[in-house]
C-alpha cells in the first residue's frame, strides 16, 4: 500500500467484525507499518526464534510475534531494528516487550510492543515460525496483511486486502468531504443529517 491509511479508517470500512488489537503500541507514536505477515511464536523470555525469523524474512515482510504471554524480557531492540531495516523489512509487532526506546526512535524502523523493559531475552529455546498465532484476542495467519499505527493493529486476509483497501479509500474520501464542509462552517450533525435520528418529541421541544 503506497498511502498511509490509518487503522481507524480501515476499521470503519470493515465494520465491527474486523480483526483488531488495541493493546499493542508503537514505540514511537509516528511509527506505521503495513505488509504481509511472517508469524513468530517465541518461548517466553527467549528470542532465538525471532532471530531466526529475522534471518529468513524477505524485504517487505512484517514480523508479528507472540511472546508466549510474558513481558519480563525484551524480545527486540536496537541491533535487531538495524538488521531488519537493512534487510528491507517493514516492521515488527510484538505481543511482548521491546527495549532501547531512544535508539529505536532514532533508527526509525517501525516497532510495536506491549511494553518496554531493559531486561534482555535468552537465546536457548526454539518456538515456531509461520504457524497461526494469537496476538491478544486477534488471530494472525502467515501471509495475512497487517496494518499498525498509534491506534493499534488490524489484520486482513491477503485475498480480502484489495477490497478492504477500496472501502478504506471511500472512507478517506468521505472524511475529506466532511473536513471541507466543517471548514465552511457546517456542523457534523448537519453534514451527516443526524436530525432524522433524533426523537420527534425532542425536535418539537427545542
Amino acid at each position: 500500500m503506497t498511502e498511509k491509511i490509518s487503522i481507524c479508517q480501515v476499521a470503519d470500512a470493515l465494520g465491527p467484525t474486523c480483526r483488531l488489537e488495541t493493546g499493542i503500541a508503537p514505540v514511537h507514536p509516528h511509527f506505521y507499518t503495513c505488509g504481509p505477515v511472517v508469524t513468530v511464536s517465541c518461548v517466553p523470555n527467549d528470542n532465538l526464534t525471532l532471530h531466526h525469523a529475522l534471518h529468513l524474512a524477505e524485504p517487505g515482510h512484517v514480523l508479528v510475534v507472540s511472546g508466549g504471554g510474558s513481558c519480563d524480557a525484551a524480545l527486540w531492540g536496537e541491533l535487531m531494528s538495524l538488521a531488519a531495516s537493512k534487510r528491507g523489512l517493514r516492521g515488527t509487532i510484538i505481543d511482548g516487550a521491546a527495549r532501547d526506546f531512544w535508539e529505536l526512535k532514532e533508527c526509525a524502523y517501525p516497532v510495536f510492543a506491549r511494553k518496554l523493559t531493559a531486561r534482555r531475552a535468552s537465546k536457548d529455546k526454539y518456538g515456531t515460525i509461520n504457524r497461526d498465532i494469537r496476538i491478544g484476542q486477534t488471530s494472525v495467519r502467515p501471509g495475512d496483511i497487517v496494518i499498525a499505527d498509534a491506534n493499534g493493529m488490524l489484520v486482513i486476509a491477503a485475498d480480502q486486502f484489495e477490497d478492504a483497501l477500496r472501502l478504506a479509500r471511500e472512507v478517506v474520501a468521505k472524511e475529506a468531504h466532511i473536513k471541507h464542509e466543517i471548514a465552511r462552517g457546517r456542523t457534523i450533525f448537519d453534514i451527516l443529517e443526524l436530525e432524522k435520528h433524533v426523537p420527534q418529541e425532542t425536535q418539537q421541544t427545542r
